[in-house]
């Protein structure tokens, strides 16, 4: 299964471990090129470093600034605010996911915002298949503690 994962921090790394780890295909998406082409060359953060240095090079997982690459055949797209209580960044990725996915995918919220933005986010992402007059399908899965450390 390909799985895009929408950020590069700690519970995102670590989810995306995991699910590499059990035979998915995983590409992180962040949004700053020259932090992708870092960690590609091997320079991480330290927080970074605890996690990527464990990971088994035998799994599929990489990592781009490119959202469209990440979400081509993607059968899953985690997506969370990068800020604690950011809805309006939560739905900025929902906006992204629907305007660049390719096929059927299954959505997962990983949003700890008090309130489930589930409906929100559904809205967001037709909003932008209808934009693109695409048929494409989707479904929205809220689950906030989804493989978190």
């Amino acid at each position: 299964m390909k799985i895009s994962v929408i950020g590069i921090d700690k519970d995102e790394l670590i989810s995306g471990k995991n699910l590499a780890e059990m035979g998915n295909e995983v590409i992180y998406v962040c949004k700053d090129h020259d932090h992708v082409n870092n960690i590609k060359k091997g320079y991480y953060t330290q927080h970074e470093k605890k996690i990527l240095d464990n990971i088994n090079r035998k799994n599929s997982i990489d990592f781009t600034s490119d959202l469209k690459e990440a979400l081509y055949n993607a059968n899953m797209c985690f997506i969370s605010e990068s800020d604690k209580y950011d809805v309006f960044n939560i739905l900025s990725n929902a906006k992204e996911v629907g305007a660049n996915m390719s096929n059927h995918t299954f959505v997962i919220d990983r949003s700890e915002l008090p309130i489930n933005r589930t409906k929100q986010i559904k809205e967001t992402i037709q909003e932008e298949l209808n934009r693109r007059e695409s048929n494409l399908t989707f479904e929205v899965i809220s689950d906030p503690n989804f493989l978190k450390t």
